[in-house]
């Protein structure tokens, strides 16, 4: 899918350090999702020693310190006996029984080890639940189709940490998130046990952009439950059930495919030199690039006048001539003049009355 070329000149707020720093935390993440993995094999190496240990110190005949008893024993699993051979028969069967048994439990948890390091898919979903867990204010993201992976682009773009729910494990988007390193759960997020792994009591928002109104809905009522503050952003395709759902439900944001497209198609059809297009209180608002020219109600009048007088805001300026990128939001003491190149944004009808001859 290609990107839109205002999204890619967006400018990523992330500095380099802070890039920096969210790649420790993803390892720190992984690491502590390996500890997790490995746990129980440290915790049978731990009584196996112990066990050694505690054996020692009953069966020897001369008194021996616990510590080293159990140093003992870590020594004799590298075939490193701690002194001459014992007369205790029991102690004499461990002397050769613990070398195999503690370099089995040694050398499966290295190749474990090894194995999670160079396949980290196979544990995606512990390493990516641990990230989420250690998230605060973020946005979980349930859908990642077309709407949901341009979604995912721009709130990174923004410096925003996203948790991404996908039900598709051969969704096209999977390994661009992967790449990107951003926790990511493979499940139905109408399952309760998937909106506590992406840690949603904790987030600041929900976007809900699968194409299954009602699926959409279920988790944005789930997710309200056990996030009572959390802000719900609802992808419907039905407006007028989009409506009844944010006055019904107390859904923050709910928008239907149609009404964000509608605009879109309609300000094309119009005029190519309309940028966007969006519909605010019933009436059609675009952005819309031109080139001034004498007598048509901007030129030779400042920024600041143009929006008091004309109610037009100019978003973008390159002075007739000028080199180098374009002005973003010049000041208001900026004088237009013919030739400049601007973008303005206001009511259709209103640039459309300053464009008539």
């Amino acid at each position: 899918m290609p990107h839109s070329p205002r999204l890619d000149r967006l400018k990523d707020r992330a500095t380099p350090a802070q890039r920096a720093g969210w790649w420790l935390w993803r390892e720190w993440c992984f690491a502590r999702a390996v500890a997790r993995r490995l746990a129980w094999r440290a915790g049978l190496l731990a009584a196996v020693l112990l066990s050694g240990g505690l054996l020692v110190r009953t069966l020897e005949s001369r008194e021996v310190p616990l510590v080293e008893a159990v140093y003992g024993t870590w020594t004799l699993v590298f075939a490193q006996p701690p002194g001459p051979f014992p007369a205790h028969p029991a102690l004499r069967a461990m002397y050769f029984v613990m070398p195999l048994l503690g370099l089995t439990v040694i050398i499966e948890t290295l190749v474990g080890m090894a194995e999670m390091v160079r396949d980290r898919r196979r544990m995606e979903r512990t390493w990516c639940t641990t990230m989420a867990q250690s998230l605060n204010d973020h946005i979980v993201l349930v859908g990642l189709g077309r709407l949901g992976f341009r979604t995912f682009t721009l709130l990174r773009r923004l410096g925003e940490r996203v948790v991404v729910i996908e039900s598709d494990p051969h969704n096209q988007f999977l390994e661009e998130v992967r790449g990107e390193g951003s926790p990511l759960l493979i499940g139905d997020a109408r399952n309760d046990r998937v909106l506590e792994d992406a840690n949603i009591a904790r987030a600041k928002a929900v976007v809900l952009a699968t194409n299954n109104d009602l699926a959409n809905l279920e988790v944005a009522l789930d997710a309200r439950r056990m996030a009572p503050k959390i802000r719900v952003v609802l992808r419907m395709f039905d407006q007028n059930m989009a409506d009844k759902v944010s006055q019904g439900f107390n859904i923050h944001i709910a928008m239907s495919q149609s009404a964000i497209s509608a605009p879109a198609f309609a300000t094309a059809a119009i005029e190519p030199s309309i940028v966007s297009g969006t519909v605010v209180d019933d009436r059609l608002v675009v952005m819309q690039r031109w080139t001034l020219r004498e007598g048509d109600g901007l030129a030779g009048r400042t920024v600041g006048e143009v929006l008091a007088e004309r109610r037009v805001g100019v978003v973008e300026l390159r002075a007739a001539g000028a080199a180098g990128a374009a002005a973003l939001f010049p000041p208001p003491q900026t004088r237009l003049a013919a030739g400049d190149a601007v973008l303005v944004q206001g009511p259709y009808e209103t640039l459309a009355s300053l464009r008539s001859p």
